[in-house]
């Protein structure tokens, strides 16, 4: 049996990372990026489809006989309506782990830019050049600390939030856990508003479900400290982006770095770009994950995971004596 395999977005791989050869009979169909009314069409006779961020509902899935797998070129499985592929026999499968070191890096570069203010400071040598503005009593335009001592404050147990602890605690910050569930023991767990109070970094690092929709709301973000920043690499929608824009907007917290939205990918009309002016603000397409070394990881996986799902349902090879 021949199968038909379709790679629904190749525009998340980045061209120097190498997709391996599929290990069994099949055609191959890859596209750019297919928008929400042209996955049926584009799907209609796979039987394997591939994603990196094309969501597969129920409303897709439904028109869809003959598909039996879905490969997931990411960690999480909330683009799928896993629902609907559990009763009907559609296997899923995800690649967790593969950007734990590469997310935890983004979030310490985004915790020293928002602390050093590097950025702010090269800008402002632009000004200088240009004469806009005299390099003369410059040095206090943006406030500068160290990292150093510093408590950072994870909300996730997962392989990036473990990673984050190790570099973070290797930069001399202080490191405790949300103990969401009241469950956790040692002393670095604890409970969520008194993270939130205390610490003067917040990172989010949990999956999108409907307990974590909009976890981080008015509420929360105004328990924090005023100087404290929140980063967000996880999902958007953990973080209501109304209640953080209002925050932002009126100054009761001291910073954010927020890598993905709710309407992804990114246009024109996303809310949050309002804020990207501020010198304190910053917005990156989620791109938290996508360093070479953990594209490469991710799509030499999800194409296994492909090889492997199909190898398990060939017949046995009769051994001839």
């Amino acid at each position: 049996m021949s199968h038909h395999v379709v790679f629904l977005d190749n525009e998340g791989i980045a061209p120097s990372v190498k997709i391996p050869e599929l290990s069994f009979a099949h055609t191959w169909e890859s596209y750019g990026y297919t928008a929400n009314e042209d996955v049926v069409q584009r799907l209609q006779n796979a039987t394997v489809a591939l994603t990196c961020s094309v969501p597969l509902r129920a409303e897709h899935l439904r028109q869809l006989p003959k598909l039996k797998m879905i490969s997931l070129a990411l960690t999480g499985t909330d683009i799928v309506d896993m629902d609907y592929c559990q009763r009907h026999g559609i296997t899923v499968t995800n690649v967790p782990g593969y950007a734990s070191n590469t997310v935890a890096e983004h979030v310490v570069g985004a915790i020293y830019e928002l602390f050093r203010r590097t950025s702010g400071y090269s800008q402002l040598m632009q000004r200088v050049y240009r004469g806009n503005v005299t390099a003369k009593n410059i040095y206090f335009d943006y406030r500068v600390r160290d990292v150093a001592g510093k408590t950072l404050g994870i909300i996730g147990t997962g392989p990036i939030a473990q990673r984050l602890d190790q570099l973070a605690t290797q930069i001399g910050m202080h490191v405790l856990f949300d103990d969401r569930n009241g469950s956790l023991q040692g002393s670095r767990y604890i409970s969520r508003e008194t993270l939130l109070r205390n610490c003067d970094v917040i990172s989010v690092n949990v999956p999108l479900t409907r307990e974590t929709h909009n976890m981080i709301d008015a509420a929360e973000l105004n328990l924090m400290k005023t100087d404290a920043i929140i980063i967000n690499t996880a999902r958007g929608g953990i973080i209501n982006e109304a209640a953080l824009i209002n925050a932002m907007q009126r100054g009761t917290i001291g910073g954010a770095a927020i890598d993905v939205v709710v309407n992804e990918p990114i246009t024109a009309d996303e809310p949050l770009l309002a804020l990207t002016e501020m010198p304190n603000f910053i917005l990156t397409p989620h791109m938290a994950w996508s360093s070479e070394d953990a594209m490469q990881t991710l799509i030499s996986t999800s194409v296994n995971n492909i090889n492997a799902y199909i190898h398990a349902l060939l017949p046995a090879k009769t051994i001839e004596a």
